[in-house]
């Protein structure tokens, strides 16, 4: 048995690094497969070699991704971020849109309700449509344009 500097004795077994170097050849000759069979140490290198050439294989056997499929993935997804932070103008243009219409639409029926006519009702209503909306409005698709890019 042989001391270890932690104190405790570890066995071991006079034809351990016989064991040891026919696993690392990969043959086992039939004396040996009997010994290990027989010797608890030399079972546990066996044991241990073996489990440590599944590893092996089982990591082999796993492909790596190419070089080209990450880059590929990585466009993909800094595009789609691209088109997500393109559409957020594109959702407050049709929020503004949606909300000067509610305020036209308020303002015309207020003028209906004060019996004014309905010519002048329709001029003011396009005006303030113009007035507010459609520059917003262009500048937001602008802005939404040059992001795509």
């Amino acid at each position: 048995m042989a001391r270890k500097p932690g104190g405790y004795e570890m066995p071991g077994c006079e034809r351990e690094p016989e064991v040891v170097g026919a696993l690392a050849r990969g043959e086992l000759p039939e004396d040996l497969l009997q010994h290990t069979a027989a010797c608890p140490v030399c079972s546990e290198v066996r044991s241990i070699t073996q489990e440590l050439q599944h590893l092996l294989q089982d990591s082999v056997e796993e492909p790596l991704e190419s070089a080209a499929s990450v880059w590929w993935r990585l466009n993909l997804r800094m595009r789609r971020e691209r088109v997500n932070r393109t559409k957020l103008p594109l959702v407050w243009m049709g929020r503004i849109s949606a909300a000067t219409i509610l305020l036209v639409t308020f303002f015309a029926l207020w003028q209906v309700a004060m019996s004014t006519t309905f010519s002048n009702v329709l001029i003011v209503g396009l005006l303030a449509l113009a007035a507010v909306a459609l520059p917003v409005m262009i500048v937001l698709w602008r802005w939404s344009q040059s992001e795509i890019r």
